[in-house]
Formats: structure tokens, C-alpha cells, sequence
């Protein structure tokens, strides 16, 4: 007798139980995302496999996108979804120990590690909203904020307030 012959589902049933699938419609408006269906194996086709997202994080993937089915127990009606990145939208080529929140239109959060943090919005607007109303962008000591650019590509004056001009915040001018 083997060590899995004694659990229900035995060895034998859990031979190729973690596979490659696609997705191709999903379903994320109930407590909990649904792949309502996938591509998997040559003959295979799941519906409405379960896919768990960390605490903190969670993402729509597009359709194509690709990622692993597991098996539980070897059991299709135990079948959940982990992963699912598409090829075409993933960055590329990101440095050791940064990190990248990306969508599939080119918007771009990404934490630079030493660099600090950039956000790029390819396609529509970046938005900041504040509960209690309050925003702040606290530059470094010394340091400016530019407004609608580097600071490098062109003129820039000082933004006046209701107290005279700005110590640190500069607007692009033209």
C-alpha cells in the first residue's frame, strides 16, 4: 500500500491535476471572481472555476490572458484558477525588486525601487480623491514641483496663492 492510497483521492488521481488555460469570459461582479469560461487542455473547456485574489489587489485579466488551473485533488469540479497575466500587456524587462501595476490600456503605476514611485496615465485621467478633502505633495527639502512638466522643458513661474507666490511650486508657462 502507498503513502496516497490511503487519502480519498489517491496518487493516481492526482497525476497532471496543475495545467495551462486561457481565459475567455469572466465574471466579476458577485463576492467572488468567476471564470465562467476557459480553454485548458485539447479537450478540455472549464466553466465557472474560482479564482483567488490576495487581500489588497485585484485585477479583471483580458480575454487571452493566461495563467494555471489546479485540480484539487485531481477533481475538475474542484478546479480553480491561479495567476493570469496577458502577454501583450505585461511591461517587460522591470528591475530586481520593483514592482508594477499596469492595466491593459498602458496606464502604469510603478514602484522604482531607489528611483521612487511613477505614475503614467497612457489613456484617461489621473485622479486623487480626498474623504476629508485635503491632498499633499510634500517635495523633499529644497526640492520643486512642477507643474506641467520636468522643470526642464521650458519656462516655469512660480504658482501665486492666496498668501503671494509659491516657495516650491512652479508652473509651466505657455
Amino acid at each position: 500500500m502507498g503513502a496516497f492510497d490511503s487519502y480519498p483521492e489517491n496518487r493516481a488521481s492526482t497525476i497532471g491535476t496543475l495545467r495551462r488555460g486561457t481565459v475567455q469570459k469572466i465574471d466579476d461582479s458577485g463576492s467572488q471572481q468567476i471564470f465562467r469560461k476557459l480553454r485548458g487542455l485539447k479537450s478540455e473547456a472549464p466553466e465557472d472555476v474560482y479564482r483567488p485574489q490576495s487581500h489588497g489587489f485585484s485585477s479583471h485579466p483580458p480575454e487571452g490572458s493566461e495563467g494555471l488551473l489546479l485540480s484539487l485533488g485531481g477533481r475538475a469540479d474542484r478546479m480553480v484558477a491561479l495567476g493570469y497575466e496577458h502577454k501583450d500587456h505585461r511591461p517587460k524587462n522591470s528591475p530586481a525588486g520593483t514592482a508594477v501595476l499596469y492595466d491593459d490600456k498602458g496606464n502604469v503605476i510603478f514602484s522604482k525601487g531607489d528611483l521612487g514611485i511613477r505614475v503614467n496615465a497612457k489613456k484617461g485621467e489621473v485622479e486623487v480623491h480626498s474623504r476629508d478633502n485635503k491632498v499633499w505633495v510634500k517635495p523633499g527639502d529644497g526640492k520643486m514641483v512642477y507643474l506641467g512638466g520636468d522643470g526642464e522643458d521650458g519656462d516655469y513661474a512660480f504658482v501665486m496663492t492666496e498668501g503671494g507666490p509659491s516657495i516650491n511650486v512652479k508652473a509651466k508657462i505657455g
